[in-house]
């Protein structure tokens, strides 16, 4: 029997999905916002047990906050139901307050989602926490079996997770398995949590396989941002904000040893931008700061530098970006990330 939803490599843009990203582009020009808690979102899932993908279920249901639907569970597949284990864990921690830019109806995005903001977890030692996605099969394409989301750790170890989507009619209809499925709970045993593992209370038939797990991100216009490099170039005068200019904020960084790279990105103009950073200039080198839009335009400044590198900027809202940068012999390229 056919337990769970199969991740989608490329989920469609729905409309509520670009109505929450708008509204959590809106946050950014008022006074940074407290940080959103792991625990509500954890709360918020298990609130949500048994009920169905919505108003367009067999069994049709409200979610526990009135809505009629998980983002996209009701229309995302060309205006029909979907598979939709990635829009209740989305629904969840956009509903949380946690930042959400480039999580889709695909499970596979919140692994990249937790590359990107570094809070993937891929450790075999690593202890899962309530609110936390786990992700199960990623293939490294983008596309994953499924996500789940944590909502209580039991004093033995064991996780109790809610799992969207799940225990849909035994059929290889997206539309039938997604209104025929709900929200259901499923605890891993302490000793089948580990990444790696294939737990025997998940899916069975299928064999899912633990990948990894993602702690949800506060992002801009919060108090606590995703984490920053490893280091900092403190003897620089210049900042990655000052670089860029008014309205960038810093969403995304990569550490070359001696320089970092900065990725920011401007709520107001849908601008990304690109710079890099000396640790402690001493003199002119061989920089670099680059930046590629998907199905768009792209932007380099390679040259000899004191400072910094670039800013390079390009216009970017809802389309994934190619960042890089290069300091001396160092040189690194994200692939396509932050999508949205």
């Amino acid at each position: 029997m056919r337990w769970a939803r199969l991740g989608r490599a490329i989920a469609p843009i729905t409309l509520s999905s670009l109505l929450g990203l708008i509204c959590l582009l809106g946050l950014v020009a008022a006074p940074p916002a407290a940080a959103a808690s792991p625990g509500d979102a954890a709360g918020l899932a298990a609130a949500n047990i048994g009920k169905s993908a919505g108003s367009c279920a067999d069994r049709p249901t409200s979610n526990s906050l009135g809505g009629a639907a998980f983002d996209g569970s009701c229309t995302g597949a060309n205006g029909h139901p979907e598979y939709w284990c990635a829009d209740f864990a989305m629904w969840v921690w956009q509903n949380s307050g946690f930042y959400s830019v480039g999580l889709t109806a695909g499970a596979g995005s919140f692994y990249v989602y937790g590359q990107n903001n570094g809070t993937l977890h891929t450790s075999t030692s690593y202890a899962p926490q309530p609110g936390d996605a786990i992700v199960y099969d990623y293939n490294g394409n983008d596309y994953a079996d499924h996500v789940a989301l944590v909502t209580a750790i039991n004093q033995d170890g064991s996780v109790v997770t809610a799992n969207g989507d799940w225990n849909g009619a035994n059929t290889s209809s997206e539309q039938a398995f997604a209104t025929s499925s709900a929200v259901v709970s499923v605890t891993i045993p302490a000793n089948q949590r580990a990444v790696g593992t294939i737990p025997s209370t998940v899916d069975p038939g299928d064999h899912y396989q633990i990948s990894g797990y993602i702690t949800p991100a506060n992002g801009p216009g919060t108090s606590s941002s995703p984490p920053p490099p490893s280091h900092s170039p403190a003897g620089n005068p210049y900042s990655a904000a000052a670089v860029c200019g008014d309205g960038y904020a810093v969403i995304d960084s990569h550490d070359l040893g001696s320089a970092v790279i900065y990725l920011l990105y401007n709520n107001s103009t849908g601008n990304n931008c690109v710079t890099t950073l000396a640790d402690s200039p001493g003199g002119q080198v061989a920089m670099n700061a680059t930046l590629s839009v998907q199905g768009g335009g792209s932007a380099t400044n390679p040259g000899n530098f004191t400072d910094y590198a670039g800013p390079v900027t390009e216009y970017a809202p809802g389309n994934c970006v190619e960042w890089g940068g290069s300091y001396e012999d160092a040189a690194w390229t994200s692939g396509w990330s932050h999508c949205g």
